[in-house]
């Protein structure tokens, strides 16, 4: 399935059976390493024959993070564990979009983000994602408790993150930001 930097302890499949969200099947989180997040940065077509998956346009819309993702995993190797995954689903497979954790846990705590392509949201992926990324984390004896963090309002991002077992905390401030916070924490 992938070329470059996926080995398979870096390959997560999550079925998002659970959900009731059929569409998305299964949806494969990939560690990117440094030669995937070139592909990346250099576009679409690049990342598709890296990846060896067709590319769905809109996948990042947030390119700049590619790039400092990617100097991050030069100035650190070790950061692949705690940073970025790119979302592979649908059928035929499919680069749906991409996030991770903001770094590794401190305190017990690790924070997630992700984005999916606008023409494949409301499919199950995210959610999907997400689930993928909480397993993930809390097979980590260091975590607690996962966070994320919304724009502080109503709207799909929330959705996903009740629906992956999430409790709305209330606002919090990122920088002098507003937004909204979400945590999960074991059972």
């Amino acid at each position: 399935m992938c070329h470059i930097a996926c080995w398979p302890s870096d390959l997560i499949e999550l079925s998002n059976d659970r959900t009731g969200a059929s569409q998305a099947g299964v949806i494969k989180l990939i560690r990117p390493g440094v030669e995937l997040l070139d592909a990346a940065v250099a576009g679409d077509a690049e990342l598709a024959q890296a990846l060896g998956n067709d590319v769905v346009p809109g996948w990042s819309t947030f390119v700049e993070a590619l790039r400092i993702t990617r100097d991050a995993q030069v100035a650190d190797p070790g950061a692949l564990t705690w940073g970025a995954r790119l979302f592979v689903g649908g059928e035929p497979p499919e680069l749906v979009g991409w996030g991770g954790f903001k770094g590794p846990p401190r305190d017990g705590i690790v924070e997630l983000g992700y984005e999916i392509a606008e023409s494949r949201q409301g499919r199950g992926f995210a959610t999907a994602a997400v689930q993928a990324m909480v397993a993930e984390a809390l097979t980590d004896d260091q975590v607690a408790v996962v966070i994320a963090h919304t724009l502080p309002e109503a709207n799909a991002s929330n959705r996903v993150l009740i629906k992956a077992g999430f409790s709305f905390e209330g606002e919090a401030y990122e920088g002098d930001t507003a937004v909204w916070r979400y945590s999960l924490g074991r059972d």
